[in-house]
């Protein structure tokens, strides 16, 4: 008779070392499942990263930003909707203009059916309005910014280009480009600034260069701070062409945040009182009060005091300014533009010649990004795009009487100056936004390790065990205690459901053997 309970023990034994052979099988699996994903994901990384890297070198050369291909112009046909002559607006001239209505287009296509435009530079004679420009594969709308001066790029290229107009325009100008790096004199400005580092007041067009230059050169051509300049006077009621001087003489001196003009025409006046007569003394304050709070700038510099040569107009933008930064935080003062902007207190002020808390700029050392040019070379080369002044006596230089590097600090919020830099004690709002970016990364970084450290002292505390921590010579602890026990418990179960049946059958098959014995035995009485 066999011995049931013997049996079982055996088979038992024999199902748990394999249940247990099965386990680590399953854990060594599950690692290896985990590492080929690892290296699969890197070399899938390893081969995307060189297709993305010329999909983004494609994108930048199909719009011919950066390139080292020149852009060049493109000769052009204008064909405007009423057939006119477009001689005038194809001469390059300041003082020539057409005049176009609402109602007419303006169809324009390369002369060699073999190039193709790939932007349009549109000098209008008086700010636009809104316009459109149709082309081969899109439609864009331009004008937004009113810019005098104004560069359309079409990445894609065209064959064709229509201009529409939605009111009526004068037209000095239009030059078409080929793809590539655009020409330097070719204006692609920026809107006006939304904070200004530096806001400087120009009383004229050119005063800004012949007083002022040293400034621009610096800190707006050379250190690429967001300057924004505004000019008192305005020419569209007089002589035009000095709005694109404006333009060209900035352009030149690295000013690429297009300026602001006041309602203020040129006139001139002897004195102050005779300025103050023309214009109103609390209209100039209220003006600069509110350029000052529109732009919210961490320095100001204005003219000089007594007018640089004696200009009463000079006299009284200076005096404006220095009026202005007193009151500006003021919501009482000029309290429309508080309204609208808001207040500021501006943290350093300067002023032309001012005999106090004296700097003196650096005029002659060499500026990278004004091709190696000083600041002196620059204002001066910048001057010269001033052509209708030419035939003034006035010159930029950095040693006579109205030199380009002589101001002095009439009030500050932050402290005296130690040295020759008008940003001391200053913090550029691009280093601001940079500086918070960064420490809103390590904020996020902090909390991040802190949330990683928490997690893992709770899975610790679970599981006994540090997260991550395995080993290619055993089996990881945590496929021990958990991996190895589920299997464990299913392997278990199906043995002890095998052995249980095992074990019945033979109980079953003994109880046939006993009753056929007695069966038998019943016979053979019966015989």
């Amino acid at each position: 008779m066999l011995d049931i309970r013997n049996i079982k023990r055996k088979i038992m034994h024999a199902a748990t070392a394999a249940a247990m052979t099965a386990a680590v099988t399953a854990g060594i699996c599950m690692t290896g499942v985990v590492t080929v994903q690892a290296a699969t994901t890197q070399t899938v990384t390893a081969q995307t990263t060189p297709a993305a890297t010329q999909t983004a070198e494609h994108d930048t050369q199909k719009t011919g930003a950066g390139s080292s291909v020149q852009a060049s112009k493109v000769n052009i046909n204008i064909v405007p909707a009423n057939k006119e002559s477009t001689a005038k607006i194809k001469d390059g001239s300041y003082s020539t203009s057409i005049t176009f209505t609402a109602d007419n287009t303006l169809t324009i296509t390369p002369a060699d059916a073999n190039d193709r435009i790939y932007g349009l530079y549109i000098t209008w004679a008086a700010r636009p309005g809104e316009w459109t420009l149709t082309y081969d594969s899109g439609i864009k709308s331009c004008g937004q910014n009113a810019f005098l001066h104004e560069y359309v790029e079409i990445p894609e290229g065209t064959a064709s280009a229509v201009i529409e107009l939605s009111q009526k325009e004068k037209i000095c100008n239009i030059d078409a480009y080929s793809a590539g790096t655009l020409p330097d004199d070719v204006q692609v400005w920026e809107p006006e600034c939304a904070r200004a580092d530096m806001l400087v007041l120009s009383t004229h067009a050119d005063d800004e260069i012949l007083f002022l230059g040293g400034v621009l050169a610096q800190y707006a051509g050379e250190d690429k701070l967001n300057v924004q300049v505004v000019y008192f006077s305005n020419y569209f009621g007089g002589t035009v062409i000095r709005e694109h001087e404006k333009l060209d003489g900035l352009w030149e001196l690295g000013v690429r945040h297009y300026p602001v003009n006041g309602d203020f025409p040129d006139q001139y006046a002897d004195d102050l009182a005779a300025a103050e007569k023309l214009y109103g003394h609390d209209e100039a304050v209220a003006f600069v009060v509110g350029q000052i709070r529109r732009f919210k700038p961490q320095v100001c510099v204005a003219q000089d005091t007594d007018g640089e040569y004696g200009h009463g107009t000079h006299k009284l933008t200076s005096a404006a300014m220095q009026e202005a930064v007193t009151v500006s935080m003021d919501s009482d003062k000029y309290p429309e533009s508080a309204a609208e902007y808001g207040v500021w207190n501006v943290a350093k002020t300067y002023i032309h010649l001012y005999g106090e808390n004296k700097i003196k700029l650096d005029c002659r050392q060499p500026l990278a990004n004004l091709g190696g040019r000083t600041a002196l070379e620059a204002a001066t080369a910048a001057y010269k795009k001033h052509v209708s002044q030419q035939w003034c006596w006035f010159y930029v230089s950095d040693t006579y009487e109205y030199s380009i590097s002589d101001f002095g600090l009439y009030r500050t919020t932050v402290g005296e100056d130690t040295g020759n830099d008008m940003m001391e004690h200053i913090t550029s709002y691009e280093e601001q936004e940079k500086q918070a970016r960064q420490q809103a990364e390590e904020r996020k970084a902090k909390k991040q390790a802190e949330e990683e450290s928490k997690a893992k002292a709770e899975y610790e505390l679970q599981y006994g065990v540090p997260d991550g921590e395995s080993s290619p010579d055993k089996v990881p602890k945590f496929l021990e205690k958990v991996g190895i026990t589920i299997v464990v418990m299913i392997a278990v179960m199906l043995v002890i459901a095998l052995v249980g049946a095992f074990a019945s059958s033979i109980v079953y098959r003994q109880k046939n053997m006993k009753k056929s014995r007695r069966q038998k035995h019943g016979t053979k009485k019966r015989r």
